[in-house]
């Protein structure tokens, strides 16, 4: 339990400059709410693989950085085009506020992607 609140401790900082950068993309540059969340996500799981990297796990697996920051992106692009499209389904089509659905959206897949970035950065740990 303490691995999982220091895992989203270190995702904050992200989720700091995540926030503003969307509202200032939408509300003073006119950006179309998906496209500017989209960048909005791509500036977060960078930011988020080297807070994970040198913050919360152990490294390992062996494998070299850029190996496992390519895992890394890789599987979270996945879980971040259900983001994407989650809120895009929620401010195009349910019409909820922006902000609102960002929120939510992080509350909705946070434990999914600890578990997967503790499989990145730690291993399989079911294995003997």
């Amino acid at each position: 339990m303490a691995k999982i609140l220091k895992f989203l401790a270190a995702g904050l900082p992200a989720f700091l400059v995540a926030v503003p950068l969307n509202w200032l993309l939408v509300s003073w540059l006119g950006w179309p709410k998906p496209a500017a969340y989209a960048l909005v996500l791509l500036v977060q799981v960078t930011v988020n693989f080297f807070a994970c990297f040198y913050l919360v796990f152990e490294r390992r697996t062996g494998r070299p950085t850029l190996a496992q920051y390519w895992r890394f992106v890789s599987g979270i692009a996945a879980f971040r085009a259900a983001d994407w499209a989650a809120y895009t389904v929620l401010v195009e089509w349910v019409g909820v506020p922006y902000l609102a659905a960002q929120l939510l959206n992080v509350a909705l897949f946070a434990v999914l992607k600890y578990r997967f970035s503790a499989s990145v950065f730690e291993g399989d740990r079911t294995k003997g």
